[in-house]
């Protein structure tokens, strides 16, 4: 009976490691910021945002523009004490308007460009999950966390080709 579970013992000790989950993992890394700025989704999705930006930044430039006008004509022209007066209220009410609009624009930008950094990431995270399954890999690091590694094969090229065949991905 000793004889017997030492055999069986024995026998999982040589068989569990040759098991897919605990022998030879498939380890790669992937350079996803290099896969982030070469992806031609991230460049359809900029100009998009840009293109949705575009008014509300011509609207903030045309008041910029007249705000320095006024300004200037506040400086060179001989006005009366009542005009100055009157010119120089108008400059400070438009120019507290421009400032409003300003932080109004930078935050929609701002929230608009992680907006846009998201859709791009969770494409990309997807890519990786379909290069893994198809390579069997058990393991994919990014390149920025891996000190050293010897041998490991890269694929953040499979990643970009993979990319550029599904190019109009995206539904803005």
């Amino acid at each position: 009976m000793k004889n017997y579970l030492k055999n069986i013992l024995l026998l999982m000790i040589l068989i569990i490691p040759f098991n897919n989950g605990y022998c030879c993992p498939k380890i790669v890394i992937i350079n996803i910021a290099k896969i982030f700025y070469a992806i031609p989704q991230k460049n359809s999705m900029s100009k998009k945002l840009e293109q949705e930006l575009n008014a509300d930044f011509l609207v903030i430039e045309k008041m910029k523009k007249l705000l320095l006008l006024k300004v200037k004509k506040l400086q060179h022209e001989k006005l009366s004490k009542k005009n100055q007066e009157r010119i120089q209220k108008e400059i400070l009410y438009e120019k507290n308007i421009l400032l409003k609009k300003i932080k109004i624009f930078t935050k929609k930008n701002t929230q608009k460009q992680e907006q846009a950094r998201n859709k791009i990431l969770i494409f990309i995270y997807n890519l990786i999950n379909i290069i893994a399954k198809k390579g069997n890999y058990n393991l994919v690091l990014d390149a920025s966390a891996v000190a050293y590694m010897k041998d490991v094969k890269d694929i953040t090229n499979d990643v970009i080709d993979l990319a550029k065949q599904q190019n109009n991905v995206f539904n803005f």
